[in-house]
């Protein structure tokens, strides 16, 4: 894991895209607090960026409640647990 102030992101921000994009955690600090995270992304992340209609949020909350009800959902506990 990379732990980079935002005043040294700046300076290196090419090498911790890098970092990440070779799966390497990327956090990034404001004085001594956790703020963000680099991670990489595919063409299929771009994909779930489209805005939905009130009734396709509607139908995705019912299928996540469903899916809830019938225990069909998993968690992880950070971003790097559910890309493994």
């Amino acid at each position: 894991m990379i732990c980079a102030t935002l005043k040294e992101a700046k300076a290196t921000l090419n090498k911790l895209v890098e970092c990440a994009t070779a799966g390497e955690d990327v956090i990034l600090m404001k004085g001594s607090r956790h703020v963000a995270v680099i991670v990489p992304i595919s063409e299929d992340d771009l994909e779930l960026s489209s805005r939905l209609s009130d009734a396709k949020a509607a139908a995705l909350w019912q299928r996540i409640d469903e899916e809830i009800a019938d225990q069909r959902t998993a968690e992880w506990e950070s971003p790097h647990e559910a890309r493994a």
